[in-house]
């Protein structure tokens, strides 16, 4: 039996449209039911470019951060950086704004990963300023996010590689250094480099196309680089 007939009939009804679910989340919720409302989030986080559910998940994220676990906050933000919406961009990047949020860690990792799914050009200052943050765990986030932006132009790569280099290496020399005087920086600087490392490691790869051995031959590559033109580049 031919299974054209089926196959056209798939075509006339066109793709099945994703609804919102975001609503369901919520009433989960109401009703304490933490865990299924995290499994919608992750299925929603499933849905490439549904813009409508990104839009009610910034709004969800906005109005109930203060009253929720954080692992819902937490899941909400996964599941934006698995729809990838640009479409609200400038709605996520308002969360680093808010009076109340901003103060807040978790927001900012949530909108660094928001947009480590988005790559969204305007999210591109924003990720440079969350990479000086004083936030370890926003800093690596942020360096995830950065490496996000490796099919974006040139000028664009390099000022994410000359800020995440320059806190790489000096996080890495002031764990490595031997002057008693250092001994609490020493300390500081060496649970940082257990939060940064891996995440700033994999940007500077993606963003320059290139393996280096460790931080100061990556300080060096950029040093002998960093006025060239990396497509003409052997690397």
């Amino acid at each position: 039996m031919s299974s054209m007939p089926f196959l056209l009939a798939i075509l006339l009804l066109g793709p099945a449209e994703t609804k919102n679910q975001v609503p369901e989340v919520e009433q989960y919720l109401k009703s304490g039911e933490n865990s299924r409302a995290i499994a919608v989030l992750k299925e929603i986080g499933t849905h490439k470019g549904n813009d409508e559910e990104a839009v009610a998940l910034v709004g969800f994220i906005r109005t109930s951060r203060l009253a929720r676990p954080p692992e819902i906050t937490e899941a909400a933000f996964l599941a934006l950086r698995g729809i990838g919406s640009r479409k609200v961009t400038r709605k996520v990047l308002a969360l680093l704004d808010h009076s109340t949020l901003k103060k807040d860690p978790q927001i900012r990792i949530g909108v660094a990963r928001a947009l480590e799914g988005s790559a969204d050009p305007l999210g591109i200052e924003p990720i440079i300023k969350l990479l000086r943050d004083k936030d370890d765990q926003v800093v690596a986030a942020a360096a995830r996010a950065a490496g996000a932006y490796r099919y974006e132009k040139e000028s664009t790569r390099k000022d994410f590689f000359k800020t995440i280099v320059g806190n790489y290496e000096s996080t890495w020399n002031l764990k490595n250094s031997v002057d008693p005087d250092k001994k609490v920086e020493r300390a500081r600087a060496e649970r940082k480099w257990e939060v940064i490392e891996g995440p700033m490691e994999r940007s500077l790869q993606l963003l320059s196309n290139t393996v280096q051995p460790d931080p100061p031959s990556w300080r060096r590559w950029w040093n002998k680089n960093k006025k060239k033109k990396w497509a003409s580049l052997d690397n």
